[in-house]
Order: C-alpha cells, then sequence, then structure tokens
C-alpha cells in the first residue's frame, strides 16, 4: 500500500522518468490488465498489486537491464531481481494478450504525414528519425559482439 501512495504522490515528472508514461495513462493500463488470472493465484504468499507490478516492469523495461539499474529497482519497490523479472514477464505476457486493445498503432495516414514533412526538412522516403540517444547494453551480444561499439568505443 505504502508503494502505491507514494507512486500516486510523484510529480508528473518524476512519474514518467520512473514509468515512462503519465499518471493518466499508467491508471488506463492498470484498469485494462488488473482482472487478468495472471495477477490471481492461491498461495498464501500474496502478489504484490497489479499497479505495482506493471510500475517495476515498466522501470525495468526502461532501464539497460544491468544488475545496477535492477538492484535500484529492486531497493525502490522493496523486492528480489527475482520478483524484477517475473513482474516484468508476467505484464509483458498480459500486454501482448491484449495488445489490441492497448498498444496504438498507427493509422496509414500518420507515416503519410510524416513522410510529407520529413521530405520538406530534406529527407525524402523517410517517416522519422532517432534522435541519436544511445542505448547502453549490459553485455556485448554473442554473436559478432565485438562490432558493438558506439563512436566513444564503449
Amino acid at each position: 500500500m505504502y508503494m502505491m501512495n507514494y507512486l500516486q504522490t510523484l510529480s508528473s515528472e518524476k512519474f514518467q522518468k520512473l514509468c515512462r508514461t503519465t499518471h493518466e495513462s499508467f491508471e488506463k493500463l492498470v484498469s485494462k490488465i488488473q482482472a487478468d488470472k495472471a495477477f490471481q493465484n492461491s498461495s498464501q504468499n500474496k502478489q504484490l498489486s497489479p499497479a505495482i507490478q506493471l510500475a517495476v516492469a515498466l522501470s525495468s523495461l526502461r532501464s539497460n537491464g544491468n544488475g545496477d539499474a535492477l538492484g535500484k529497482i529492486g531497493m525502490l519497490f522493496g523486492i528480489s531481481h527475482g520478483a524484477i523479472v517475473l513482474y516484468t514477464q508476467r505484464v509483458t505476457q498480459i500486454l501482448m494478450k491484449l495488445k489490441h486493445k492497448v498498444i496504438l498503432l498507427l493509422t496509414i495516414e500518420k507515416p503519410r504525414e510524416m513522410s510529407q514533412v520529413m521530405q520538406a526538412e530534406g529527407f525524402p522516403g523517410c517517416i522519422g528519425f532517432i534522435d541519436g540517444s544511445l542505448i547502453p547494453l549490459s553485455q556485448r551480444p554473442p554473436n559478432n559482439g565485438e562490432a558493438y561499439f558506439d563512436c566513444k568505443k564503449r
């Protein structure tokens, strides 16, 4: 209960940094997933609320996946590394089951509109771009791992 109160008192900016979504979108998502059977068990050990599990999963997905990031998430929510992995897998599976209800797909008009903007900016045939942010990997991929360096050789 403490964690729910804590999440609700976070400023919009801090909440968005933690969960990568707004309070309003978070609440809508919770309302769509909370009835899923995966959140119910017959064990004596009660699960954390679907809202907390969603917050943990979103925080985990926004991290770079290394032990340090997961350790910080664990300390914040007072849970183990294994619980973080479990909640992230559980929420991801539920979202995939409900993808048509919770994931907004682009309409055919949006890419066309973006293409026109990009064309006007000098990028013909492009519908978007990435801002240059780097996503650090906690470990290199097993195949051709030596090829995964950025301009700073990280």
